[in-house]
């Protein structure tokens, strides 16, 4: 469920390293970026304008901060816009091809358009750590588009029919999550900053158990590993390094509460799947809120 923290900056720090930070490697433009290119595969298709540009990119603040990362879970960064103005990340992100890897810097009041919700200062820098792993034209996106599209509709269709048959109680939540509050909580509710404490089990609509915290579970379902600590896995709730399903399942939450979770696809591992977890499945996910801690600011 978690990413390793360890592995991502151990990785990350590879790249950086490879691509190396003197100022004079660095391309300035009259809007106030630097951009780099680290590696370039000069074989491979390149992006133009309208194209989608899909990787791995890590935002940091002045260098030192990470604000975001997808180390090790390519996906969609950016859509070039039309008529890319001089200087601008998008004219820059057209000198890129599959294979490369880049470095952007950009002052922090530039990139709204790009991050949303950023608490910088007016002299700040984002830097942005990037690496193409596919860039997919306006044309094929719209097919492709159509068919994920297809199949939400008709998963979407057999979940709802599955929830009505299974957990009639449930409710849909606007997001497509539904949630069935099978335990009240005596507890506080869970908060958005606060490090949360669970106990889960996940399952597929046929029954089959995927992953457990729980002890007893795992031996009964094979899978049991008995490397792991079997303890309440504890998170900051609104980490975006979680499902989207599971972090809004559990704000609803009051600690003490055992709550039941029907998350659709598109709201756990959609398209791509994640490891065991095959393409386009919806997930069960049995959760216990044990207990919460206030993080120090």
């Amino acid at each position: 469920m978690k990413k390793s923290l360890v592995v991502i900056t151990v990785l990350m720090s590879i790249i950086i390293c490879s691509c190396g930070k003197k100022d004079n490697d660095f391309v300035n433009t009259e809007l106030g970026f630097s951009f780099k290119h680290c590696t370039t595969h000069a074989t491979t298709p390149k992006a133009k304008e309208g194209d989608i540009i899909f990787g791995e990119l890590r935002i940091m603040l002045n260098n030192k901060k990470i604000l975001s990362t997808n180390y090790g879970k390519p996906d969609r960064l950016f859509r070039i816009s039309k008529n890319p103005r001089v200087g601008s990340i998008d004219e820059f992100l057209m000198t890129l091809h599959v294979g490369d890897s880049a470095i952007m810097v950009a002052p922090a009041d530039s990139v709204t358009k790009y991050i949303a919700g950023i608490e910088a200062k007016p002299n700040d820098k984002i830097y942005f750590y990037l690496t193409v792993t596919q860039i997919i034209s306006h044309q094929e996106l719209t097919g492709h588009e159509k068919e994920v599209s297809d199949k939400q509709k008709e998963e979407e269709s057999l979940l709802t029919d599955f929830v009505l048959r299974k957990f009639s109680r449930a409710e849909r939540k606007q997001s497509g999550l539904f949630y069935l509050n099978i335990m009240e909580g005596n507890g506080e509710k869970a908060v958005f900053g606060n490090r949360v404490f669970v106990n889960y089990y996940v399952t597929d609509t046929n029954g089959k158990v995927y992953d457990t915290n729980i002890k007893d579970l795992a031996q009964k379902n094979g899978i049991y590993r008995p490397q792991i600590e079997y303890k309440p896995f504890d998170f900051i709730l609104g980490d975006d390094a979680l499902i989207a399903g599971w972090t809004e399942g559990i704000s609803y939450m009051r600690v003490g509460g055992h709550s039941k979770l029907v998350i659709p696809s598109r709201l756990a591992y959609g398209e791509m799947g994640f490891g065991h977890i095959p393409p386009y499945t919806p997930l069960i996910f049995d959760i216990y809120l044990v207990k919460q801690v206030k993080e120090q600011q």
